[in-house]
């Protein structure tokens, strides 16, 4: 931030920034009060290039605390990135144990039906004469058999019999194969959906230690803000209440040292969009009344968790810049993913695998599309704070940069 102030200062090129919210529609004041006498205007004049002149010393003390600040939401973002990963494993790794507990059910009743099977014929050869028994019978039958006729009835019977029971074992032994085989496989799923699971409380508790660290850091950095917008607000008051052309530059350029740190105030609304809904649906597939809004982005929505999440980031961004967050595209659904597709089919993620989706993804506006940008650098900064990070591949190096593309951690 110290470059970018003092590069500001130089050239002159930053934005007036707007004023607070109390300071927007202030009480009609009187000539008297407007108007600064010649020594009250001088004084006011010395002690702005006074605290301009501070601003730019104190840059490097802001820069120490942007410096340690992005470095954390560095790698909070990375471990963001990694949970909502081990998450979405988890997630494939307990739905395959399930599937194979599942499988593992369905063969022990074919196993069971089989030696039910095997028991009938057991019961034949000794309660009703059929089984080995009945077959030994039907042989001596066909071989002592009066007509040639006869005797391939005979060994037919012999042979059906044979077959059965053979086909009877031969299913049992293939059940009892695939038995043992879905066991092992249910075994080895639940091993790895323990592992996966294990994986996530990790980067979980990891993420928690960075995040705290995050926040301490983002305190002492707008601890520094706001003792200079502090300074500069009883000045930047009387200078604006004067009608003298002096006193406007000065306070324009007081504007400008401050670089977008005026804070604008507004309530936070809360939702219970989605509230009775404790269940996931299928990609793209999102009713309506699982999904909430998002603050100032009408048409916009997300899932519950994502968009309460990003409401109170947006929120948060217009405090400190005196706008929301702009959005340009949240939740897709199928048929939405489908066109976007064919619009873009190089950037476009297949239809049914995009996060916009599952409601977790949005494309942002407003400066954040550009890197670099004070609003892309406000994200970097603040987004892992809730929940939200900047996917690799979507980084300046990344397969595919987007510097509009933000997710919402599983």
């Amino acid at each position: 931030m110290a470059a970018a102030l003092t590069a500001a200062l130089a050239a002159g090129t930053l934005m007036t920034t707007a004023a607070p919210a109390s300071a927007r529609v202030p009480p009609k004041p009187s000539v008297a009060q407007s108007v600064l006498s010649p020594a009250q205007l001088a004084q006011q004049l010395r002690a702005a290039g006074a605290l301009r002149a501070d601003l730019m010393k104190s840059g490097a003390r802001v820069a120490a605390a942007n410096s340690r600040l992005e470095r954390l939401s560095a790698q909070a973002g990375a471990l963001l990135s990694q949970l909502s990963a081990a998450r979405k494993t988890q997630a494939e790794a307990e739905a395959a144990a399930a599937a194979q507990q599942r499988r593992l059910a369905e063969l022990g009743l074919q196993v069971q039906a089989a030696r039910s099977a095997l028991g009938q014929l057991a019961g034949d050869s000794y309660v009703r004469g059929g089984g080995p028994l009945g077959d030994m019978t039907a042989i001596l039958e066909a071989l002592t058999a009066p007509s040639a006729e006869q005797s391939t009835n005979s060994m037919a019977t012999v042979q059906y019999l044979v077959n059965a029971r053979a086909r009877l074992l031969d299913r049992l032994d293939v059940l009892q194969t695939a038995q043992t085989t879905a066991a092992a496989g249910a075994t080895a799923a639940s091993s790895l959906a323990g592992a996966a699971a294990a994986r996530s409380v990790k980067a979980k508790s990891a993420l928690d230690a960075i995040i705290a660290d995050q926040r301490a850091a983002l305190a002492g950095f707008e601890a520094v803000e706001a003792g200079q917008v502090g300074r500069a607000a009883h000045i930047r008051g009387r200078l604006l209440r004067s009608e003298q052309g002096s006193a406007k530059t000065a306070d324009k350029q007081l504007a400008k040292a401050l670089n977008g740190m005026d804070y604008t105030l507004l309530l936070s609304q809360s939702a219970r969009c989605g509230v009775d809904l404790h269940r996931t649906f299928p990609n793209g597939r999102w009713p309506a009344a699982a999904l909430c809004g998002l603050y100032a982005a009408p048409g916009q929505s997300l899932r519950r968790a994502a968009a309460l999440s990003f409401n109170a980031m947006s929120i948060a961004y217009q405090r400190q810049t005196g706008s929301a967050l702009c959005v340009t595209d949240s939740y897709r659904s199928y048929a939405e993913q489908v066109s976007v597709r064919r619009s873009l089919p190089r950037l476009a993620a297949r239809p049914g695998t995009s996060e916009h989706g599952y409601g977790l993804a949005v494309d942002l506006c407003g400066g954040v599309q550009s890197f670099g940008t004070p609003a892309y650098l406000w994200m970097k900064r603040h987004a892992a704070l809730y929940g939200w990070f900047h996917p690799g591949w979507a980084e300046p190096r990344g397969g595919m940069p987007e510097p509009w593309h933000w997710e919402f951690a599983r």
